[in-house]
């Protein structure tokens, strides 16, 4: 099921490239891609989006600012959209940097939604 709801996301978000859900290890739990991407590069980038998550977290406690729910990294052709789902798991988006980011953030929000309802 949860390759249906990465599917999904990629096929109503304009261009987005792949979708990945992870646990709280960077492991890939499954994977989307649109595009001819590897899937090894990609499960590197969705483990960092894990350790970053892991570190903005420490970060946030620190200071006493709560939880981090999501994030964003712009790079010079790509975005990548990090959300935090529960215990540890969270769910990436890889998109080109053409696409629209408000609806990108809406389907992510409507994507963890539904994997936490299968999870």
């Amino acid at each position: 099921m949860f390759r249906l709801i990465l599917d999904e996301l990629l096929a109503t978000t304009a261009g987005s490239q792949a979708a990945m859900f992870l646990d709280w290890e960077g492991e890939t739990v499954e994977l989307a891609c649109d595009h001819d991407l590897s899937d090894h590069e990609l499960r590197i980038i969705g483990a960092y989006q894990g350790i970053f998550l892991s570190r903005l977290r420490e970060l946030c406690a620190k200071v006493e600012l709560g939880e981090p729910r999501r994030f964003k990294i712009e790079l010079e052709t790509k975005v990548v959209l990090s959300y935090d789902v529960k215990d540890g798991y969270y769910v990436v988006l890889l998109a080109d940097r053409s696409f629209n980011e408000g609806l990108g953030w809406r389907r992510l929000e409507n994507c963890r939604e539904r994997l936490l309802a299968e999870m």
